[in-house]
């Protein structure tokens, strides 16, 4: 027993004097082996707990800004989507950032819809899209009526009511008409007329007091309008007034320089094709449209006279660039019942005049039909006119008026676009009547043959 614990004790003695190489160290052996590493680490199970605190804070961040950013688009798609627009309009009024206007307001129809997919829809007049129904559109025109409508004092729900009953051809002669407070007898008076257009507008009542809020005209310009709310001063008199020789007026008449160069020049075209007529009055003082106007009041009474006759101050004759036509050889009869009144009336724009109250539209005009009474306002806005078909009364509110607010004018955009001289070249439609006028033309020459 003793010799194994000597032996014992004597075999650690020796190891604890034995040299180790390092090639002999099975730890070095294992660092330097080809193999790889053997580790017998314990893998820890991922656990939600062992997360720490800040990365808990950094995810809750980021749900909370997603929730941000993503939460009230969905709300507001859905809303949009509750409204009537479908997914891809929705994404164009996203794109045009109308989301809030449009459900602040609750803004929809199919109309408005279709505009902002197309991208062509003003911003600036989105209620108004909203009352548009079948085939109506708008277009800048449009634009410029409910900012005429505005300066004449109708607000937007008046506005909208008139636009979602009317059709254009019944809203121009409001802005001739008096202010309608109640817009909605106004409007049931066009309804009961259906049949009424561009080329005949008669309605059952009244809508205008002559000689009431008058205002003075420009005198200086050629385009002004004298009608029974525009006037001229007793002591205007035209410059440069210029006798009309025997080939286009009768003794005596005379009219500005520019008007009679063009009545010159209108005579000749129809003496050319076998058609003569010349002024048989033409520019009138103020003195002697009193004696006229005056005659016609004992005559006639006062209520007929203003329907054919002007007060002074609110005729045209006063202007120097009117006329009344009689057609040679016919002078005993009515100018419309002649040969020259069809080939006039179809080709006066041409030389710069209007037929200025036209049959059937006595109702915006104020006067009675007069075949032979014609205003010279100049080739361009005479041909311009014509394509709209409407009286100058509706043409010159809509394009020429003056603003009585100027906050009420709208964009520079539109009055660009809405500038009358873009009627000139502009490829609509002929204006309501125009084939009839063309018609009657060729009825004419026909007989003339």
């Amino acid at each position: 027993m003793a010799n194994t614990e000597t032996k014992k004790r004597k075999k650690k003695k020796r190891r604890r004097y034995r040299l180790v190489l390092p090639w002999n160290n099975p730890a070095y052996q294992q660092q330097n082996s080809s193999g790889p590493k053997k580790t017998h680490r314990r893998k820890r199970k991922f656990r939600l707990r062992n997360l720490r605190k800040e990365v808990w804070f950094a995810l809750a961040g980021v749900l909370v800004l997603l929730a941000v950013l993503l939460i009230p688009g969905m709300v507001e798609k859905r809303k949009l989507k509750k409204l009537g627009y479908d997914r891809e309009t929705i994404t164009a009024i996203r794109k045009q950032k109308l989301s809030k206007v449009l459900l602040d307001n609750g803004y929809y129809s199919d109309y408005l819809a279709s505009c902002i997919r197309s991208g062509t829809v003003n911003t600036d007049y989105l209620s108004l899209y909203t009352v548009i129904e079948g085939e109506k559109y708008l277009d800048d025109t449009d634009f410029l009526m409910v900012q005429r409508l505005k300066d004449k004092g109708y607000v937007d729900d008046q506005i909208l009511n008139l636009y979602k009953n009317l059709r254009f051809v019944d809203l121009t002669p409001l802005l001739i008409y008096d202010y309608q407070v109640l817009e909605q007898g106004y409007i049931d008076d066009c309804l009961a007329h259906p049949e009424n257009s561009r080329s005949s507008f008669v309605l059952t009542h009244s809508y205008y007091t002559p000689y009431e809020n008058t205002k003075p005209a420009d005198p200086s310009r050629v385009d002004k309008l004298v009608n029974k709310t525009w006037y001229l001063d007793g002591s205007f008199v035209p410059e440069n007034l210029t006798p009309l020789s025997v080939h286009a007026g009768a003794s005596g008449t005379q009219l500005s320089k520019e008007a009679a160069d063009a009545m010159e020049e209108w005579a000749a075209g129809g003496k050319a094709v076998g058609v003569s007529f010349y002024a048989s009055s033409s520019y009138r003082s103020y003195d002697s449209q009193t004696a006229l106007y005056d005659n016609y009041v004992f005559l006639h009474g006062q209520e007929q006279a203003d329907r054919e006759s002007a007060r002074p101050g609110f005729s045209e004759h006063q202007t120097g660039l009117t006329v009344d036509v009689t057609a040679v050889g016919d002078e005993d009869k009515d100018f419309s019942e002649t040969s020259a009144f069809i080939w006039a009336s179809a080709n006066c724009m041409d030389y710069g005049w209007i037929l200025r109250y036209p049959e059937n539209k006595e109702d915006i005009t104020g006067y009675e039909y007069e075949s032979w009474h014609y205003r010279y306002v100049g080739k361009e806005l005479a041909q311009a006119l014509y394509k709209t078909g409407m009286t100058y009364d509706e043409f010159w509110s809509l394009y020429l008026k003056p603003w009585s607010d100027e906050a009420n004018k709208p964009s520079e955009a539109i009055l660009q676009s809405t500038d009358w001289h873009n009627l000139l070249i502009s490829e609509e439609a002929p204006a309501e009547g125009e084939e009839a006028a063309e018609t009657a033309e060729e009825t004419a020459q026909a007989d003339a043959q």
